[in-house]
């Protein structure tokens, strides 16, 4: 077979390269994945945001520094992972995964759309985010390097290293920094502090409704990269040490860098939904998830439900 490009000669087109000649596989965890996420799309564009404007006007400078400061590093967050994801997609295209590629198109997308929703509630209220950025360097600065530069740093070098390294355990440490510590501990714990936020301020429903589809999103993201951390595990077994030492290297100080010893500070932190017990929770709960898989092989880890590989954090969100 053949087919013309823009100079006018002829190339080759590999038709072997192709998978959907040959069918797809539809109870594979990325297609069903895929099927979720094209039944419960939704457009941020539709979000309303009128009443947050009038919301706006109406808190407190305090109450609006800490909710835009939050929002600020969600969007920031959210426009980083939507850039880092695309090594993982090129990725799964190169070994011929279709089912994953096709979720993963989706995927990027999402996060693309997480991006949008803040910066349009950002547009609505009137606030700038870039007004914020000596705050912004003045918060890194009062925590440990564990979470400072994570998006910048270790998130970007691990991604992109797919692009020259497929390995297993180049894989596996990209669902780990990825799925794991940046959406299953980092954004969840920051959804709690989001719950706890509105709950007492009782303002903004156009930016919950927007956290709340984003989370719904984030549940299928979590549960992929669970999916595919376990898939290697149960056809690498020999990685588990490596990842339990990984793991530790990149959970070290998350979360910390805080005066633990003052009664004041665990208290304030606590009430926002950061203390340190929480986020060590989610920590060991993400190894959890991933460990079943020493004892299942590939067909088993295919076989189980999507919602095994969910964070039960995330479970309530409809």
């Amino acid at each position: 077979m053949t087919e013309p490009v823009a100079s006018g000669k002829i190339q080759e087109t590999q038709i072997s390269r192709y998978r959907s000649t040959r069918g797809l596989d539809y109870e594979s965890v990325p297609f069903r994945l895929w099927e979720k996420s094209k039944k419960l799309f939704w457009d941020p564009a539709d979000i309303d945001f009128s009443q947050d404007a009038i919301d706006w006007q109406e808190m407190s400078v305090e109450e609006q520094t800490m909710v835009a400061m939050s929002a600020r590093g969600f969007m920031v967050g959210e426009e980083a992972v939507t850039l880092d994801i695309v090594p993982l997609l090129r990725c799964m295209s190169d070994l011929g995964r279709l089912e994953d590629t096709m979720y993963l198109s989706m995927f990027a997308m999402e996060e693309a759309k997480h991006t949008e929703m803040f910066r349009r509630w950002f547009d609505a209220v009137g606030a700038d985010p870039a007004s914020l950025d000596d705050l912004v360097r003045a918060q890194q600065a009062a925590v440990t390097q564990g979470r400072t530069g994570l998006f910048d740093g270790a998130l970007t070098r691990v991604m992109r290293r797919l692009d020259t390294d497929k390995s297993p355990r180049a894989i596996l440490d990209a669902t780990l920094i990825y799925n794991q510590l940046v959406e299953g501990v980092a954004a969840i714990a920051g959804y709690r502090r989001w719950e706890l936020t509105f709950r007492r301020l009782g303002k903004l429903p156009g930016l919950e409704a927007g956290i709340k589809l984003t989370q719904r999103d984030e549940r299928r993201h979590i549960a992929y990269g669970t999916y595919l951390g376990r898939q290697i595990i149960a056809e690498n077994p020999e990685l588990w040490d490596w990842l339990e030492q990984r793991w530790a290297r990149l959970t070290a100080g998350f979360g910390g860098g805080y005066d633990a010893a003052d009664p004041e500070t665990r208290e304030r932190l606590a009430a926002a939904g950061m203390d340190d017990e929480y986020q060590q929770q989610l920590i060991k709960r993400r190894l959890e998830a991933l460990a079943v898989a020493r004892t299942m092989n590939a067909d088993e880890v295919n076989a189980s439900a999507i919602e095994a590989f969910e964070p039960e954090e995330l479970q309530h969100v409809s």
